[in-house]
């Protein structure tokens, strides 16, 4: 299992044009699916980003288009989770929410995220980025 990075579902709702296609087959195998999580956090920074684009509009509907994938499974963060991203922000100097989603990766055993963020997400050696 996967986790996938709030990237993926931007790049697809915002049709990008250079990361649109790998994520649209991305989001398309778990529709299909193929079992991943992601976390309340990146559905959250989904809408923020929509919010900062004035598209408050499409929120609900990119939400309930990607809470209704079987296969996907979404985890909410708990105090531990947040303590432990903390430590992991420090540690690693990725931003507090990466560190988050990490934490919460790390409670779930899982190490590979469908994400291109190798700016954060990429270079700890113990975390998969894959974005094919």
């Amino acid at each position: 299992m996967r986790f996938i990075d709030s990237n993926i579902i931007i790049y697809v709702a915002t049709n990008h044009p250079k990361f649109g296609s790998i994520s649209r087959a991305i989001l398309k195998r778990v529709e299909d699916g193929e079992e991943a999580v992601t976390s309340s956090l990146m559905l959250c920074e989904v809408a923020w980003v929509f919010e900062a684009m004035g598209k408050q509009g499409d929120i609900k509907v990119l939400l309930e288009k990607i809470l209704s994938y079987k296969a996907l499974r979404v985890e909410s963060f708990d105090s531990d989770d947040l303590i432990v991203g903390a430590n992991l922000m420090s540690t690693y100097r990725i931003d507090f929410n990466e560190a988050v989603n990490v934490a919460i990766m790390e409670r779930l055993g899982v190490n590979e995220v469908y994400t291109n963020d190798v700016k954060h997400l990429g270079r700890l050696g113990f975390i998969r980025a894959v974005f094919e």
